[in-house]
């Protein structure tokens, strides 16, 4: 089925079917997010799958699609369970999956966006390198 091609929407955009989208990352680089960001991939799939569904309180915001190493991604930025506002990155591939690429604490600036975008009070936090 050309989900994308049905909805009129180019297939690198970034979307949720219920029912048919799944979430993966690639095993291989998580232990490399672990150390260089301290977050777990895994945890970034769990993260996303309750900031999409529809009862979810907790505030995010997804970019629109940026090019980068000859692929489309999508950045989003929300709120962990600890309260701490994260990045994940994130590329559509085939069969309705979305692909982790990276999770990581955001940035000051991201964070100072994301709070301007959300009205999310969490005091911003120092820049996590």
């Amino acid at each position: 089925m050309d989900i994308p091609k049905k909805m009129g929407i180019k297939d690198t955009d970034f979307r949720v079917v219920f029912g048919g989208t799944k979430m993966d990352y690639d095993p291989g680089k998580e232990d490399y997010n672990r150390k260089k960001h301290g977050y777990s991939l895994e945890s970034a799939v769990d993260l996303l799958e309750r900031w999409i569904l529809p009862i979810s309180s907790t505030p995010f915001i997804t970019s629109d699609p940026i090019e980068k190493n000859d692929e489309i991604r999508h950045q989003h930025i929300g709120v962990d369970d600890s309260g701490n506002i994260v990045f994940i990155v994130t590329t559509m591939r085939e069969e309705e999956t979305v692909r982790v690429i990276s999770f990581r604490r955001a940035h000051k600036k991201e964070q100072e966006l994301f709070k301007s975008l959300t009205g999310y009070n969490k005091a911003v936090e120092e820049e996590w390198v």
